[in-house]
């Protein structure tokens, strides 16, 4: 072989390695680039636990109604005479509202006032003839016999009186009942009579509110009805007219209306501004017995009645961890299982995960 021939085998031989040398060397990934280094990373979603105790927020639908109310009765029977107020009427404490016509009940108070006149007159005149009977025992005249008598009659003369006295202020009172007096400031919500009908005793004449103090009443589970005590402060809010928000004090909880019945709480507004007759909503916060809460989408099944979650960990793998459902609500679960607060559990993309698996966390 000649030196042409080696000159050109040694040129040919140095271009390959030169070659070989570039093909390697663009073969090697960036370590910079974590795409490059990682190209088989899964992506997933996560949400991380909360280092708080798990709760859950229910929400109840009631009406505002007048926490001053009342339905105003006639206590005495007969024919409605008057009305003087119609249905939306503003009426004061005291003010007249209607007058009640019975024949018998002003005779009946005059009649009894006479009764007790007449016994005062007797109790008087009783008195009298003891005290000269007393004078006259003193002079050794009247015997004790006379004496003692005389006292008795003093006694059941007074006790007349008293009989008399109390017939007469109850007949008085009845007397009274003729005129209906508004019990305390407020709106006219009914009038279920009419005037000139008859009425009995008991009968509802008139429904009175005062609309300056809400209040309303919810029917809860029993779970939110044991989440709250009198006192509490709860948030009211008006879906339906405009958004606004008050502050709600839960006045009563109510176990049970009646057999099988489901609880009531009455919430009792702070702030005036609310009108009777409005839609709210009242929301509930009660706490639950687990650790966490996760979307229901978190959970997957490892086995016959066994469940777990996918951690991911410091190095963006996975790991599985065995946890116990406790209660589904909506789409939340409560779970009991030996995580931490903070820990980024996989809620979505989980199926197509295995133990040990490259992750890549994506918003």
């Amino acid at each position: 072989m000649n030196s042409l021939t080696k000159i050109g085998l040694f040129l040919l031989n140095a271009m390959a390695v030169v070659w070989l040398t570039a093909c390697s060397e663009s073969s090697v990934p960036d370590a910079a680039d974590p795409q490059a280094a990682a190209p088989n990373r899964l992506p997933v979603r996560v949400s991380y636990l909360e280092d708080k105790a798990p709760s859950l927020y229910q929400t109840f639908i009631g009406t505002a109604r007048a926490a001053n109310r009342v339905t105003i009765r006639s206590q005495v029977s007969g024919r409605l005479l008057e009305r003087e107020v119609k249905l939306g009427s503003q009426v004061k404490q005291g003010e007249v509202l209607a007058k009640v016509y019975n024949p018998g009940a002003t005779p009946q108070a005059l009649a009894a006032k006479q009764r007790w006149q007449q016994a005062r007159v007797q109790v008087s005149q009783a008195q009298r003839d003891y005290d000269r009977i007393k004078s006259l025992y003193e002079k050794n005249v009247a015997s004790i016999q006379e004496m003692e008598s005389a006292r008795s009659a003093v006694q059941a003369a007074q006790a007349a009186t008293d009989a008399a006295e109390s017939q007469y202020v109850q007949a008085q009172q009845m007397d009274a009942e003729q005129t209906i007096r508004a019990p305390f400031a407020g709106v006219i919500t009914a009038t279920p009579v009419e005037p000139g009908e008859v009425i009995q005793v008991g009968q509802p004449l008139l429904q009175l509110a005062d609309p300056d103090e809400v209040e309303i009443e919810v029917i809860v589970s029993d779970g939110a009805a044991a989440s709250v005590a009198a006192g509490d402060v709860l948030t009211v809010r008006t879906p339906f007219s405009g958004e606004r928000q008050f502050a709600g004090v839960v006045h009563e909880v109510t176990p049970f209306r009646e057999r099988g019945a489901l609880p009531t709480v009455i919430v009792r507004l702070a702030d005036a501004g609310l009108i009777p007759g409005t839609t709210v909503h009242i929301q509930f916060e009660s706490a639950l017995a687990g650790q966490f809460v996760l979307p229901a989408s978190s959970l997957v099944k490892t086995g016959r009645q066994q469940s777990a979650v996918y951690r991911v960990t410091a190095d963006n793998q996975v790991e599985l961890v065995p946890v116990q459902p406790l209660q589904v609500i909506n789409d939340k679960i409560v779970i009991n299982g030996p995580l931490q607060a903070q820990d980024a559990v996989v809620v979505a993309g989980n199926h197509q995960l295995y133990p040990g698996a490259d992750v890549e966390v994506v918003q």
